[in-house]
């Protein structure tokens, strides 16, 4: 692994609004930040967690982090109601913030995401710390996108959130986001210089999706008695908002009606009986669905089992700032995929590896025989895991902000 070495130590407080319980946390969060805080680099984490899932994760956290530098004090979410509950966690952060600033003053306040950034914005004017805006998406666009904030109220509410946006844009030391269409973006507006920008995808920990082996994929399928020859489409993910059930069923028709022994395997937290009932609602044949929620330690099994992963997102303005997880774990397990044009920089990655990618003008009349019949043909599983090791491997982050933490403190 590739860690920062100077002497000079670096102290890091590290902000994010998504817990390390969640399936983020565990998934993106936990595995760049046990990895980063080594040698001289110092992490101080604070991170909202729900009640319900921490109770479970609690110990296996604390498990991660033992041998690493990381000091983690976790504040409890609160959910309801809209905005106030916001209003609610940030005096807790502020609070949090008070009381580990009499112990530690930090080079570098790491926030990840919009309201972690309110409270960067305090952090960097109070203690004249660095600030990086760690922004991982148009946020306030995909809240207004998804028809979360469709009312008056919330329109007041996308509209503070967009200034507060151009402040951190031009507040921050450094501005991390997960694509170049998204950077493109922030210079077109002149809301910040491209040097100020850093570009990083969302990355893969390659621990946690081991080479593909048949007998995984042959033991995963008897569990879910699905047929050694059938052919298996793959989503693994959140479901509701911006993936809009009702609309990606069309993709699951035109996927079953290409044999009567395709299946669609579903992994996601998302609860099942809402994940049916969307379903049924579309006159879909649920019976030819399979959905499991799984522990993000066993996930690699089901891609393994399957045969094409699916990235699902509508496009809008915010997809612009999209780098899907998906794709890098779809194809560290040996699996291509299928997905829309116009998200992210997938139209960049599809020309640099087309053979794992297969990209869809839209949802609407979908053939899908031929994309298909040509990714089938073009991928093998040795050349899809080199291609998520070459773009999306942990490492290449842990090195990309490991020398932001040097940038900053030099």
């Amino acid at each position: 692994m590739l860690y920062l070495r100077s002497l000079k130590k670096i102290k890091v407080l590290y902000i994010s609004y998504d817990g390390l319980s969640d399936p983020l946390g565990q998934s993106q969060i936990l595995p760049y930040l046990t990895k980063l805080a080594h040698g001289n680099v110092f992490i101080d984490i604070i991170s909202y967690e729900k009640k319900k899932i921490i109770s479970l994760r609690l110990e296996l956290i604390y498990q991660k982090i033992q041998n690493t530098n990381i000091n983690w004090t976790h504040l409890s979410y609160t959910k309801t109601p809209p905005f106030l509950s916001s209003i609610i966690d940030l005096c807790k952060g502020i609070n949090a913030i008070k009381k580990l600033n009499k112990h530690t003053s930090y080079d570098i306040v790491h926030c990840r995401g919009y309201i972690p950034g309110l409270l960067g914005l305090k952090t960097n004017k109070k203690y004249n710390v660095k600030l990086i805006f760690d922004m991982r998406g148009w946020w306030p666009d995909e809240k207004k996108e998804s028809g979360h904030w469709d009312n008056k109220i919330f329109k007041v509410i996308y509209n503070y959130f967009k200034k507060r946006e151009v402040q951190l844009f031009s507040n921050s030391d450094k501005i991390i986001s997960l694509t170049n269409s998204g950077k493109k973006e922030i210079t077109k507006n002149n809301w910040s210089t491209p040097d100020k920008i850093g570009v990083i995808p969302t990355c893969v920990d390659f621990d946690n999706f081991p080479l593909f082996k048949e007998e995984i994929r042959d033991e995963t399928r008897k569990e879910l008695n699905i047929d050694l020859n059938s052919k298996v489409l793959v989503y693994s993910g959140s479901l509701g908002g911006n993936y809009d059930i009702k609309e990606f069923s069309l993709i699951f028709k035109a996927f079953i009606n290409l044999s009567p022994a395709n299946r669609i395997l579903i992994v996601s937290k998302t609860p099942k009986e809402f994940i049916l009932n969307k379903l049924t609602a579309t006159k879909f044949d649920s019976s030819r669905v399979i959905i499991v929620e799984s522990e993000f330690s066993n996930v690699y099994k089901y891609l393994q089992a399957s045969d094409v992963g699916l990235i699902l997102y509508k496009k809008a303005f915010s997809t612009l700032g999209r780098s899907p997880t998906k794709l890098g774990e779809y194809w560290a397990s040996g699996i291509p995929c299928l997905s829309l044009k116009g998200i992210g920089d997938l139209d960049f990655i599809h020309k640099k590896y087309p053979f794992g990618l297969e990209l869809l003008e839209d949802f609407n009349n979908i053939d899908l025989q031929k994309p298909l019949q040509n990714i089938f043909s073009k991928y093998n599983i040795e050349n899809l895991r080199n291609a998520a090791k070459e773009y999306y491997h942990i490492d290449k982050g842990i090195n990309f902000y490991s020398n932001i933490y040097k940038e900053l403190t030099n």
